[in-house]
């Protein structure tokens, strides 16, 4: 009986910690929410340092704030490792939001460029038809794909919703699968495409609004395996470095 007792009074415990925690989340919800009722809120979860909150926003922004939503701060948190640097703890969360995000997103909707040989790494790449770094980049996607690294492509137009690229990029994602890597060549090296065809679901902007949640800002972005986000043209030699692809 006391064995059961001591169980009962261990779970009536828990269970209460989880609600007072979950009051806790709803308060700062409550709370940043009267600064303005359209703060769009993803996420509220306890934070690595203790007695903080950290909050994600829709924009893929993050905020710290006390466990009552009255004082808060925008930035990056950062801890002082054992071997005396510095580790981004804010950057380590959002690596897990930026696989969750992507993989949120239906596989077969990229336009993959397959690794040649043994898969040795993988990368999602925001990227735009039009911009000068995204065509350069492309010039060496056989060089990258020879390096046994496979290449995820996710639309992400600059200009926005109804741009010439935006149109151009609904041209490549509408058409027959096995015709994507072709247009999306011919695309990025200036060639005029045939319009989508009006009745097509295009992805396009869906992805593009994945890439802004991950914190894509310009173009190309890549996305390694681990989350991290690379801002910015890499050459394949540096590219194979960074995911130690021997």
């Amino acid at each position: 009986m006391r064995k059961f007792l001591m169980m009962a009074a261990a779970l009536f415990a828990f269970v209460a910690t989880v609600q007072a925690e979950e009051n806790k989340e709803a308060g700062i919800r409550d709370a940043l929410r009267g600064l303005n009722a359209m703060v769009p809120i993803v996420d509220v979860k306890p934070a690595a340092f203790p007695g903080l909150y950290q909050v994600t926003l829709k924009s893929g922004e993050t905020l710290y704030t006390n466990d009552t939503g009255s004082h808060f701060v925008v930035g990056d948190m950062f801890q002082v490792s054992d071997a005396g640097g510095l580790v981004n703890l804010t950057e380590e969360a959002k690596k897990g939001d930026r696989i969750a995000l992507i993989s949120s997103n239906d596989a077969s909707d990229a336009i993959t460029f397959a690794a040649e040989g043994e898969k040795k790494a993988s990368i999602t790449v925001f990227t735009d038809v039009d911009c000068f770094y995204c065509r350069k980049l492309h010039k060496e996607i056989a060089d990258i794909n020879a390096l046994g690294i496979e290449v995820r492509y996710l639309a992400f137009p600059r200009a926005g919703s109804g741009s010439p690229a935006h149109m151009t990029m609904d041209s490549v994602w509408c058409a027959a699968e096995g015709e994507r890597k072709g247009l999306m060549t011919k695309a990025k090296q200036g060639e005029s495409l045939p319009a989508a065809n009006s009745s097509c679901e295009s992805p396009v902007l869906a992805q593009m609004n994945v890439g802004r949640k991950a914190g894509v800002t310009g173009t190309p972005a890549l996305v390694l395996e681990d989350g991290t986000l690379v801002p910015g043209y890499v050459p394949a030699a540096r590219l194979a470095e960074m995911l130690e692809v021997n």
